[in-house]
């Protein structure tokens, strides 16, 4: 299942973190606010119940979202670190986890994971969060390392921009995940999307010394 999101919020904000001259302080508030309005998107989507509280006055009528007790948030290293504390903050109570997966640079963009540190994930929503999906190969290494550790109830793919590609490669491997992105950008260049954002995790941290 894939979910383009046209929120203008989020719209708006994409538009902000594309600028070249971004700040790294006010791209990373950018990705965090992206991140917690996509959550909302998802979490309209969870099931509700209708409760009764008590007012100061009287009774009341309302609905509580059901399930976010059951929450795993797991972050791809590093890139994906201030999206996922906008995501942290509308799941308040959901459990965290990182990956770390090492992505050749050159085709066919090869993914190999390095590093995993994940929570119990069985019956559990996941929530993978990754800036971009772009040729589709860390987001399958990924899926592939989580599902070796459990069965999750759902699988989710909260990216800001995402190729057809990505996606299809996704999905034709592992058909249970949704997906919600923001925006659908079908260049690749040296396994970058076009235009897209850049190198999330460089523009954020500062590119590392190899």
């Amino acid at each position: 299942m894939l979910k383009i999101l046209k929120n203008i919020v989020l719209q708006d904000r994409l538009t902000r973190i594309r600028n070249k001259n971004i700040e790294n302080r006010d791209f990373k508030d950018g990705m965090l606010e992206m991140g917690r309005y996509i959550a909302y998107e998802f979490q309209s989507t969870m099931n509700i119940e209708e409760v009764t509280v008590e007012t100061p006055m009287s009774s009341a009528k309302g609905i509580q979202i059901r399930e976010t007790d059951d929450v795993v948030v797991i972050a791809i290293l590093r890139a994906a670190l201030p999206m996922a504390d906008g995501v942290m903050s509308v799941f308040k109570q959901a459990s965290f986890g990182v990956l770390g997966v090492w992505r050749e640079s050159v085709p066919p963009y090869q993914a190999e994971l390095g590093y995993i540190k994940i929570p119990e994930i069985e019956n559990k929503t996941v929530l993978i969060v990754d800036p971009m999906l772009a040729t589709g190969n860390t987001m399958t290494t990924t899926i592939q390392a989580i599902l070796q550790r459990g069965s999750p109830q759902r699988i989710v793919l909260l990216n800001i921009i995402a190729t057809e590609e990505g996606v299809e490669k996704v999905l034709e491997k592992h058909s249970q995940v949704e997906i919600y992105t923001c925006s659908i950008e079908n260049k690749l260049q040296n396994g970058y999307i076009v235009p897209g954002l850049g190198d999330a995790g460089n523009i954020a941290f500062g590119k590392p010394v190899d």
